[in-house]
C-alpha cells in the first residue's frame, strides 16, 4: 500500500524511507551531545564545590601521594615526557585513593556515591583524553591532567573527611 504526502512516497510494509532514518540519527547524536554536556558540567561542579576544610595535604602527606607535587610542576611542564611522568603519578595516586574510599568504613549517602562514579569516569575520560591529546596541543594535554588532579584531590579530601567523621564517631 502506498501513500503520497506532499511529494514524498511512503510505503507500509515495504522498504523504510530514508528520512525518518536520517531524523533518528540527528535526535541521537543531540541526545549524546547533550548527555555529555550534561555530565561535564555536573563534573565541573562538583570539583569547583570548596570543602570547609582541605585535607588534601594531610591525606597526601599520609600516604605518600604526588598530587601536591603535581599540582605545583603542571603549569610549567612543557615536555611530553615531564607530561607522562606526571600523568603516571596521579593514576597511581587515583588506584590509590580509589581502593581506600572502597575499603574504608564510611557513612555512604546516596549522592556520594553517585559523585564518586561520575569523577571516576571523568578521570577516565580525562585520561583517555591526555593519550588523544600526544597528538595535539600540549596545553590540551595539560588541561586533561589538570581535571585529573583536580579528581585526586577531590578523593584525597573524601578520604580526609571520612577519616574525621569515623574519629568522631569512636
Amino acid at each position: 500500500m502506498v501513500f503520497f504526502f506532499h511529494k514524498r512516497t511512503y510505503c507500509i510494509g515495504g522498504t523504510r524511507s530514508v528520512e525518518p532514518m536520517i531524523a533518528s540519527a540527528i535526535i541521537t547524536a543531540f541526545s549524546m551531545g547533550s548527555l555529555l554536556a550534561w555530565f561535564r558540567y555536573s563534573c565541573g561542579l562538583i570539583l569547583s564545590a570548596k570543602p570547609a576544610h582541605d585535607y588534601t595535604p594531610q591525606v597526601a602527606a599520609a600516604n605518600e601521594l604526588g598530587v601536591l607535587e603535581v599540582q605545583q610542576t603542571l603549569p610549567n611542564a612543557n615536555e611530553r615526557r615531564v607530561l607522562d611522568t606526571l600523568r603516571k603519578k596521579l593514576e597511581r595516586d587515583y588506584h590509590l585513593l580509589s581502593y581506600l574510599l572502597d575499603h574504608s568504613p564510611a557513612l555512604h549517602t546516596g549522592s556520594e556515591g553517585f559523585e564518586q562514579r561520575m569523577l571516576m569516569l571523568d578521570f577516565e575520560l580525562m585520561k583517555a583524553f591526555y593519550a588523544l591529546a600526544s597528538v595535539l596541543p600540549r596545553s590540551l594535554a595539560r588541561r586533561a591532567l589538570q581535571e585529573m588532579t583536580q579528581v585526586v584531590c577531590y578523593f584525597a579530601n573524601t578520604m580526609g573527611e571520612r577519616g574525621v567523621w569515623n574519629s568522631v564517631a569512636e
